[in-house]
């Protein structure tokens, strides 16, 4: 293979926010049953009440803007130490990029086990960008990917559609609120937090209000108890 070749950029089929559809992927990738993904069905107190709890992490669908963006990348900072953190180099993996982010800041919360466990494991002390060459080198995950962009509710685009939809993962790690997206320089932090769920909720409505005027799709999913089990 010529060096261009092994240098092509990679797509993976975008990911559709389906909680069902992203609760069978962690779960075949060693999450443990006892945890999946649920819809928020609106961000004020009482909707938010009957989100199951504890929630975890809030993965949070939105239309990509020049403007918004360049916005949350003047926000991004180095990542800490204690936060886990991914570049992002897969074209259309946000979604998957949005569960990792999203599971990586809660091991100490959620059984993780197989081959996702075996994933942290391998890119603990790994670099963000590291961490993503090392996530096109990992089948498992991909193909995990694959067979739940296949289960959503409508037909997949291309996998190297261009896609104007994008996923950050919403995280509570030591007390403080983390905005995590591959695509921007580094997690956004929101600063302490007291309740994670009423707080993120408050930062996806403030990045809602930016982005007044879309007509395109919004959606906020919930890590937390899987009430199915």
């Amino acid at each position: 293979m010529s060096n261009s070749a092994a240098m092509e950029k990679i797509y993976w089929v975008p990911l559709e926010s389906s909680p069902e559809a992203m609760t069978k992927m962690i779960h075949r990738l060693g999450v443990d049953k006892a945890v999946a993904f649920s819809d928020v069905l609106g961000l004020d107190d009482e909707l938010l009440a009957m989100t199951p709890q504890p929630v975890h992490a809030l993965v949070f669908l939105f239309p990509v803007t020049d403007s918004f963006q360049e916005a949350r990348i003047r926000e991004a900072s180095a990542p800490p130490p204690n936060v886990w953190y991914s570049k992002q180099t897969i074209g259309n993996a946000c979604g998957t990029m949005a569960i990792l982010h999203a599971l990586g800041n809660v091991q100490d919360r959620v059984e993780i086990n197989g081959d996702l466990k075996a994933y942290f494991d391998k890119t603990k002390d790994m670099a963000p960008l590291d961490r993503s060459l090392e996530l096109e080198r990992t089948e498992a995950i991909a193909q995990a990917h694959g067979a739940s962009a296949a289960e959503g509710q409508t037909a997949a685009p291309a996998a190297d559609a261009n896609v104007d939809l994008h996923y950050a993962a919403f995280v509570s790690v030591d007390g403080h609120i983390y905005e995590l997206d591959g695509g921007i320089p580094g997690p956004i932090d929101h600063g302490p937090s007291s309740e994670f769920l009423k707080d993120a909720a408050k930062i996806i409505q403030k990045r809602i209000g930016a982005l007044s005027g879309t007509n395109q799709l919004l959606s906020v999913l919930a890590l937390g108890p899987n009430t199915d089990n």
